[in-house]
């Protein structure tokens, strides 16, 4: 974390600001109360780049993007004037970014977090996210009234909605990062690889749209060998040209309580 009186967590200027409701998230104006002012223009290379002066910095955002990945983009730089200020004096931040820098701790996954409770905080998102099914099109409502990727959109529904679920992103060499619900044990275990019979293998192999939400066998998820017994809900996207993003859903939560009467036995 970042040491200083500068620094201010996502929540504490929410707070300070007295912003209630999505519509107010205003990032422009939060980021001009923390010194940083926010520029619109073309960009090549980059989707977004911050440059720090003292106490000052400039935050330039690719005006050809959409508004939820600008947003986003802006909280994304953000994180870093008040994560990282003096330890660099910029960052260049490419769109790749947004996807793939969901695993490991380094700064660029600190930075996705603090624009996610930013601009998804919980005390705002939960209430409008209880009993929502897992999929993409309760994400898709969710970026509309958040105005933010679909991604951060995405693992902040698994995060904080009501039913067990997890969220993983996969390129054709190996999966990047996955994010499970706190319902999700730590027995289900996901495979490196999704099965033949999945909609992301399918994806992963060229195809070119989405079956949308689909019940699949578990164990094409699953490494538990009970996971051919149960089923799961997979609603998997193609996102970029690289990345495939899956969001898979308990809707029948009984390989979840077996699991658990196995644990406690």
């Amino acid at each position: 974390m970042a040491s200083g009186s500068h620094y201010r967590s996502p929540s504490a200027l929410l707070r300070e600001l007295g912003i209630t409701e999505p519509e107010d998230i205003r990032i422009e104006a939060i980021a001009e109360y923390c010194n940083a002012t926010i520029i619109y223009e073309p960009l090549k290379g980059s989707a977004a780049r911050i440059l720090g002066f003292g106490d000052r910095a400039f935050i330039t955002v690719d005006s050809q993007s959409r508004r939820g990945r600008q947003r986003f983009s802006a909280g994304h730089e953000l994180g870093h004037w008040m994560l990282d200020r003096g330890r660099v004096a910029s960052f260049m931040c490419q769109e790749q970014v947004f996807a793939s820098e969901w695993g490991s701790d380094n700064p660029e996954r600190r930075a996705n977090r603090y624009a996610t409770e930013l601009l998804l905080p919980d005390f705002m998102f939960t209430p409008r996210a209880k009993d929502q099914r897992i999929i993409f099109e309760t994400v898709r409502q969710l970026a509309t009234a958040f105005q933010t990727s679909l991604t951060a959109t995405a693992i902040r529904l698994v995060e904080l909605g009501s039913f067990p679920s997890i969220i993983v992103c996969h390129t054709a060499q190996h999966r990047r990062w996955f994010i499970r619900n706190s319902d999700v044990p730590d027995a289900i275990r996901l495979r490196d690889k999704p099965g033949a019979w999945t909609v992301a293998n399918d994806l992963l192999r060229g195809g070119t749209s989405s079956e949308g939400p689909t019940d699949v066998q578990a164990d094409g998820w699953i490494t538990h060998p009970d996971s051919r017994n149960y089923t799961l809900c997979e609603d998997s996207i193609r996102l970029g040209d690289h990345w495939i993003l899956s969001l898979l859903w308990w809707k029948n939560e009984k390989q979840l309580l077996d699991l658990e009467e196995d644990h406690d036995f």
